[in-house]
């Protein structure tokens, strides 16, 4: 499956920003260990087009060279081939402007395989990506998500997928990080409550909602039955319990291949959305930007699944349905929210 964002997607992801911006403090904690040096590596793993995380880089740059004394900084920023390199080269090029000290490198590969030279890596950075699995264990036919669902074996291959991706995602780390080189990650994730993105265990549930609006479009006809089942999302919210296991089990692949659990938390971020609307009332406002974020990063999933229409058809089809959950905020604006389940780790290399 292609996976892609919109081309506006920091625009359209203000609570993905709240949620990096919550990392800060283990991000200030990483980089406190770079000192001393001539040069430095950094790197992001799934940046998008860079402008949510522009803010957090250009403090990250500012620290280091308070830290090292003229030196000079290079600055992987890696994403998918099909990411938009346009909008990100934009924000490359006003983060580097009249530094002749920082390179800005965009690498076109996914953070399931190495975007730097081994052993050279100082500080990696990921936020709101590191759910979207390798590949799709299979097709669901009662739902769109796998973490909005309670059905056992699925879950468990899911789940098996999930922890095996990790752990391929955490050794092309190992191999890229210097000894004593260190990554934080804020990953959407499940707590310990059962709460995940869009499912605050109050509101109504996003993605049953998402999925009821897909299934009666099927009912009534829009769809066909194997677009219906190919609209399931090639992603798993894990635990901190998944997150730590490999990180801390000495008989594992990445445990001998040097990573170490330095810090763990998981934490809730309101819906900035929900959170304007208490404010202001604005019922349309509200439905509209809660609907652009989702959109921002669901719409390949939904449009990948219409196979065999003409791209105005797509079009219509996928506009339809968005415009369907628009209408449904509107009608009951107080039930609706999206947000934020965060695990934040800090992990470093012996």
């Amino acid at each position: 499956m292609a996976i892609y964002m919109a081309s506006d997607y920091s625009l359209n992801t203000l609570g993905a920003k709240l949620c990096l911006e919550a990392a800060g403090d283990l991000v200030t904690t990483a980089i406190q260990s770079i000192q001393n040096s001539s040069q430095v590596r950094l790197a992001d793993y799934g940046i998008a087009d860079g402008g949510t995380t522009q803010g957090l880089w250009q403090q990250i740059f500012d620290t280091v060279k308070k830290q090292n004394s003229g030196v000079f900084v290079e600055a992987i920023f890696s994403d998918l081939p099909s990411n938009d390199f346009n909008a990100l080269g934009k924000t490359s090029s006003f983060l580097m402007q009249g530094d002749q000290n920082l390179v800005v490198s965009m690498v076109p590969r996914s953070f399931y395989e190495p975007v730097c030279p081994p052993n050279s890596l100082d500080f990696g950075f990921s936020s709101t990506a590191m759910h979207w699995l390798s590949k799709l264990p299979k097709h669901l036919n009662y739902h769109t998500h796998i973490n909005g669902c309670d059905q056992g074996e699925d879950k468990a291959i899911f789940q098996a997928q999930s922890q095996l991706d990790w752990s391929t995602i955490l050794l092309a780390r190992a191999k890229e990080l210097k000894s004593g080189g260190q990554i934080v990650t804020a990953n959407l994730s499940t707590d310990e409550k059962g709460r995940y993105l869009g499912n605050n265990l109050v509101d109504l549930n996003m993605h049953d909602i998402l999925h009821e609006i897909w299934k009666q479009m099927q009912i009534e006809g829009l769809i066909k039955p194997e677009e219906y089942v190919g609209a399931t999302f090639q992603n798993y919210y894990r635990t901190e319990t998944e997150f730590a296991a490999c990180l801390e089990d000495p008989e594992s692949e990445v445990y001998q291949a040097g990573l170490r659990l330095g810090e763990i938390r998981t934490m809730q971020i309101p819906c900035p959305y929900r959170s304007q609307y208490e404010d202001d009332r604005d019922t349309d406002k509200f439905a509209q930007g809660l609907t652009q974020t989702i959109r921002s990063w669901s719409e390949h999933t939904f449009r990948n699944a219409l196979t065999n229409r003409a791209n105005q058809d797509v079009l219509d089809i996928v506009n339809q349905f968005y415009a369907r959950f628009t209408a449904r905020v509107r009608e009951n604006p107080s039930q609706f929210s999206m947000d934020y389940t965060h695990t934040h780790l800090r992990i470093y290399k012996e």
